[in-house]
């Protein structure tokens, strides 16, 4: 019976060991995995991928877009970035054997890292002097004249950046905005006098297609004699062949475009002409009133021979074009009329337009 117990027992521990044995036969090591890595940004400076310590890409200055495979045999290789020729690491990545897509996004301008771009389209007329345009004050260019200019911003997610626009050779801000991380496309559309600047200068077109927008500005060369009030442009048709002597037609109801003192801009819709030779003309008028905005007494500003007579319409043009948007400077002049023997005031035109399109 004993031997029958231990023959039993023999047989079932050669049985377990030939089954441990088929088991361990089992466990042979994984194999290594491979994954897709993407790498998009841009960078100032010439960089290098490793991957392992070994060096994978080299990609060229500027835009990034690299796609590689890459061996992944556990969870932990790590993805490396380094200034090209130099052991200094910027940025590091675990590499896991899951998703086959991964991706990573970073952009450098020489001094950080950052994990978020956007763009800067800055647009707008410098009528003298030149400006000089900081990012967190630090000098991103200058110029003068037309302006148009596309920056790409580095920034990471959940933070801002400012910019600020100063004349050259001063310390004086005279704008500055707010970079935001969520807002792909930002913009700054400016104008500025040599003084001060005034934003948000836009063409938009007309909400009637068949109308024409103006978008204007005040600013005067005779500043003893203004009075330093917002001033309004009544506007006035007449015909092309009309002469300068001729009073123009007042458009009824009355449109006038009031104008701030402070040199910012505002906005009207003229409607279509009564013909296709027509223009409009305008007088301007201290804002609500008929009055010019002027202290008119004093000679020689204006002289007994020449006393002051409202312009109705005498000067002043304006060209219609229908569905479009225009962008002016009115600065006062002053008209002699020789054969009324009179002193007109009106407004001569710099037409901004073109380089806001």
């Amino acid at each position: 019976m004993k031997l029958k117990i231990f023959t039993l027992f023999f047989f079932s521990a050669i049985i377990a060991l030939g089954l441990s044995c088929r088991k361990a036969e089992l466990l042979q090591p994984e194999p290594a995995k491979i994954i897709q890595l993407t790498v998009t940004g841009a960078s100032d400076v010439g960089l290098e991928y490793l991957y392992k310590d070994s060096i994978i890409a080299t990609p060229p200055v500027g835009g990034i877009n690299v796609k590689t495979l890459l061996s992944v045999k556990d969870q932990n290789a790590i993805f490396k970035v380094r200034k090209k020729g130099t052991s200094e690491i910027l940025l590091t990545k675990t590499i896991t054997a899951v998703p086959f897509d991964q991706n990573i996004s970073f952009f450098y301008d020489g001094t950080k890292v950052y994990n978020n771009a956007i763009s800067l389209v800055v647009k707008g007329f410098a009528l003298s002097g030149e400006i000089e345009f900081l990012l967190d004050g630090k000098l991103l260019s200058s110029g003068t004249s037309i302006i148009n200019n596309t920056f790409f911003i580095l920034i990471d997610k959940g933070t801002t950046r400012e910019i600020t626009i100063r004349k050259k050779g001063t310390t004086e801000i005279l704008f500055t905005k707010t970079i935001e991380s969520e807002i792909a496309r930002q913009n700054i559309d400016f104008f500025f006098d040599g003084t001060k600047i005034a934003n948000n200068v836009k063409l938009t077109p007309p909400a009637n297609p068949a109308n024409m927008t103006i978008s204007a500005k005040f600013e005067t060369i005779f500043a003893p004699q203004f009075k330093n009030v917002d001033v309004d442009i009544v506007f006035y048709t007449k015909p092309t062949s009309a002469t300068i002597t001729t009073a123009g037609t007042k458009v009824i109801p009355e449109l006038r475009l009031t104008l701030p003192k402070d040199g910012s801009f505002n906005s009207i819709e003229l409607p279509p002409l009564p013909g296709p030779n027509y223009i409009y003309s305008f007088d301007i008028f201290e804002a609500g009133t008929n009055n010019v905005p002027y202290n008119t007494t004093a000679s020689p500003f204006v002289n007994a021979a020449f006393p002051f007579k409202q312009n109705e319409g005498r000067y002043g043009s304006i060209s219609f074009e229908a569905n479009t948007s225009k962008l002016f400077i009115i600065k006062d002049t002053k008209n002699l009329g020789a054969t009324t023997r009179s002193t007109y005031f009106s407004g001569a035109i710099t037409d901004l337009s073109q380089y806001f399109k």
